[in-house]
């Protein structure tokens, strides 16, 4: 059984519930990532995703440099254990219509899973 450990994405950006929008917009624009996991005090507290910055920022016309990310970011995030196998992931994926995951490990976040990953893991 493949369990996603072996093919998430890492090492994994992220932010704090703080930060400015601007700055978390930024960052997920240098490092080309769609979403940004929301960390304080090493306890994932949210994420950022490109859909919420679509319908909480841009369609509010929200000023980014100084709207803070725990006003627009998505809380309590659905997230998959590190062991979890592939089919799970799909699953969840589907059933909710994600299209990224974060995984987690003795809750601490170590990756995010994301539709890509899925799609080449099934086709190799």
């Amino acid at each position: 059984m493949i369990h996603i450990e072996e093919w998430m994405s890492k090492p994994v950006v992220t932010s704090s519930s703080d930060e400015t929008l601007k700055k978390a917009i930024s960052l997920m624009d240098e490092e080309n990532i769609g979403v940004l996991p929301i960390v304080d005090n090493g306890k994932l507290r949210g994420i950022l995703t490109e859909r919420d910055i679509l319908r909480r920022v841009v369609a509010k016309n929200v000023n980014t440099e100084t709207m803070k990310v725990v006003d627009v970011m998505t809380k309590d995030p659905v997230t998959v254990n590190h062991d979890s196998s592939i089919l799970e992931v799909t699953r969840l994926m589907s059933e909710n219509n994600f299209r990224r995951l974060i995984v987690m490990k003795h809750s601490k976040v170590v990756g995010i899973v994301t539709a890509k990953d899925v799609i080449e893991v099934l086709s190799a």
